[in-house]
């Protein structure tokens, strides 16, 4: 998991390697550092740091060791990758449709977000534009599948975006 948090050092020497320290003997990789040297408040400094754990297990013993090292831990954060997901519409797609559409994908779960752009035109054809991102490569399978059932059962078609 990859994990983001803002601490708070004591703005004496060695504090920034003992606050990273911890992460890599937990098996922790480090993505990024960024140290606000020249922000001092109350004689403590802040510090964002973005890094990869393999396990809760191993997050709590970091933690555990800046506890008692004395780091103020401001905000903790567990950062999830996210994949595309994106599919075109085109047929007779009623708002009721785009609804149980729209809500179907998002009981698949892991569903960060989902957007639907809808054409507004005098025929009764429309096009759409389901965009998001969700959580695991298993979804996308899941809404794929589920998007192809829906396009059979409803009569419209459907392409599958090339998102990354």
């Amino acid at each position: 998991m990859r994990v983001n948090v803002d601490l708070r050092l004591k703005d004496v020497p060695g504090q920034l390697i003992g606050a990273l320290e911890p992460v890599s003997r937990n098996d922790g990789n480090i993505v990024g550092v960024v140290h606000s040297h020249d922000k001092v408040s109350a004689g403590r400094i802040g510090v964002n740091l973005t890094f990869e754990v393999s396990s809760e297990m191993n997050l709590d013993k970091i933690m555990n060791e800046w506890t008692a090292r004395g780091v103020d831990i401001l905000k903790i954060d567990h950062l999830f990758e996210t994949f595309h997901l994106e599919y075109v519409i085109v047929g007779t797609v009623s708002a009721n449709e785009m609804k149980r559409i729209t809500d179907g994908i998002q009981a698949l779960g892991g569903v960060e977000s989902l957007n639907v752009r809808y054409s507004v035109s005098s025929s009764d054809e429309k096009t759409a534009l389901i965009s998001g991102k969700v959580r695991s490569k298993d979804v996308i399978k899941k809404a794929n599948h589920f998007m192809r059932e829906r396009s059979k059962r409803s009569g419209f078609l459907m392409i599958r975006g090339f998102g990354d």
